[in-house]
């Protein structure tokens, strides 16, 4: 065994702490993936409500034309925002597998950055934003 020497001797023996017998791991013994786990899949993603409301408010289709797009709606703003975004209970964060969503649907790209006016935006709106950018 090596040993250095100096201001003391230090065994260099590797010491058997903590072994525990692993178990292999098997197709049966995987715990069952379920939505709202922490990570979210391209299936919820295309259900999701929030994506229907994108995809007839503010998605881009595959072309880049944007001409079917309807006008701004500060209510749809407020809507998302309460219903989505809002912290209601006291010490509970905002949802996160919600701004995903709204991300990956480019809610603040396509939608809350160009509608943005300054002296006329509604707290809705500016705290949208600012969520969508933390996020970020």
């Amino acid at each position: 065994m090596t040993k250095v020497y100096g201001t003391g001797v230090y065994d260099f023996k590797r010491h058997r702490v903590a072994e525990y017998p692993v178990q292999p791991v098997t197709t049966e013994t995987l715990p069952e993936r379920r939505p709202g786990g922490g990570s979210i899949t391209l299936v919820d993603i295309q259900k999701d409500r929030l994506t229907k409301i994108a995809l007839s408010n503010w998605s881009v289709s595959g072309d880049g034309s944007s001409a079917a797009r309807p006008p701004f709606r500060p209510e749809l703003v407020k809507e998302i925002y309460e219903t989505e975004l809002v912290v209601s209970d006291g010490g509970k964060t905002v949802p996160l597998q919600r701004v995903m969503i709204l991300e990956v649907s480019q809610y603040l790209e396509n939608y809350l950055w160009p509608n943005f006016e300054p002296e006329t935006a509604s707290f809705e709106h500016v705290m949208s934003m600012i969520l969508m950018i933390n996020e970020k």
